[in-house]
């Protein structure tokens, strides 16, 4: 919307008043998803729990101040590394394109456009290999590919994207890459937490796990990439931290995360996870 947004209107224009526009449309994006969400049902399992009285009093004291924080701790690692991928494959890709290689805005938001409109399908594909093979092998094939690739990748897009000398299919495969990293530990990690907390406090585990994931981990990567790449001029000491976190997190993960491919989530406990 952005994009076709600063097209239709210039440059100049946009800057002016234009970049509104996107923010008035999202109203109606807002009232879409509300109506969505109030079709929603609750889940069978929660019904079923909430009619037989099992409802937990303090949900954050059984997430939380319980043997269930081991639980939380080993997803909060998996959703760490989650969470650099994303951002790292992402978001410091368009930053890339315009502060190191020195494309200019809309160029380069083109590029990563492009590549997430390809790459998008492999968050299903994934998913469904998820189904497969388990979600373990997928999640932590994510991270070390990341780990292992990004630095040679980036090093590409940087020869590939001169600012008088852009070779767009080439740009667009590279961000693709990244891109699909971000499918394989996004996709299955939905399907991870569901199966891997009970029920009845399902949410409240979930939640502090993944915005520590996301919100911190992830979040941190285009600060710490930037202020890296800022004082040293170095790509290679910019992906220090997309690198080293993937990397840990997987090696961690390897041993404390569970495949949670066979555990239904119908049941209110799983007595193979919480054994």
């Amino acid at each position: 919307m952005i994009i076709a947004t600063r097209t239709y209107f210039g440059t100049e224009v946009f800057d002016a008043w234009a970049w509104r526009v996107p923010f008035l449309v999202s109203f109606v994006l807002v009232a879409i998803a509300i109506y969505i969400r109030l079709q929603l049902q609750e889940t069978p399992i929660f019904e079923e729990i909430k009619a037989k009285g099992q409802m937990t009093r303090n949900p954050w004291r059984e997430a939380f101040l319980s043997s269930n924080i081991k639980y939380v701790g080993i997803a909060t690692i998996v959703l760490i590394g989650q969470g650099v991928v994303w951002y790292s494959g992402q978001f410091w890709a368009l930053y890339f394109l315009q502060q190191v290689s020195k494309v200019d805005a809309l160029t380069s938001s083109y590029i990563v456009g492009a590549a997430l409109l390809l790459a998008t399908p492999s968050l299903i594909f994934f998913g469904w290999l998820s189904d497969i093979i388990g979600r373990k092998p997928v999640i932590l094939g994510g991270m070390l590919l990341a780990a292992t690739t990004y630095y040679p990748l980036y090093l590409w897009l940087g020869t590939v994207t001169q600012p008088d000398n852009v070779n767009y299919p080439v740009a667009i495969f590279i961000i693709f890459i990244l891109v699909c990293y971000v499918g394989m530990v996004y996709g299955p990690v939905g399907a991870f937490l569901a199966e891997f907390f009970p029920g009845r406090i399902r949410y409240t585990s979930v939640s502090v796990p993944y915005h520590i994931g996301n919100g911190w981990g992830g979040g941190l990567v285009p600060f710490v990439t930037s202020a890296a790449f800022a004082a040293t001029g170095s790509v290679g000491y910019a992906l220090i931290y997309p690198i080293a976190v993937p990397a840990v997190c997987f090696l961690l993960a390897l041993w404390l995360m569970p495949e949670t491919r066979r555990v239904s989530i119908w049941e209110p406990v799983e007595p193979r996870l919480r054994s």
